[in-house]
């Protein structure tokens, strides 16, 4: 009788256990989604003026937000976004002509790429 009463008593605390667990991780309320890490591409531009899409800006554009780049150099980073494709990372530039790392680093701040 007394294996019969421990063993009630097991069982009954099991099951107390696990309704206790189950209304416990019911309460828990459900995380939030974690903030995006990063922007996108467009946001980043639309919030900031002075940031440039080398991959869809026009030459007008590149020339007025991007330091030391002319007419002539804006031209070349189109003819060459036409010629190569989308830029796909930012060091690429310095393949344009006249284009070298001073004027790079000069715009680093203001290129995106998209």
């Amino acid at each position: 009788m007394k294996k019969i009463t421990q063993l009630a008593l097991t069982l009954l605390l099991g099951v107390f256990t696990t309704q206790s667990f189950a209304k416990e991780k019911a309460q828990v309320p459900t995380a939030e989604p974690p903030p995006m890490q990063q922007q996108t591409e467009a946001k980043k531009v639309a919030l900031n003026p002075n940031l440039v899409n080398i991959n869809t800006a026009s030459a007008a554009e590149i020339q007025d937000k991007l330091v030391g780049i002319g007419a002539k150099k804006a031209q070349a980073i189109l003819e060459y976004r036409e010629k190569n494709g989308k830029f796909l990372n930012i060091e690429q530039l310095t393949e344009v002509s006249g284009i070298g790392k001073a004027t790079l680093e000069k715009n680093r701040d203001r290129i995106v790429l998209e």
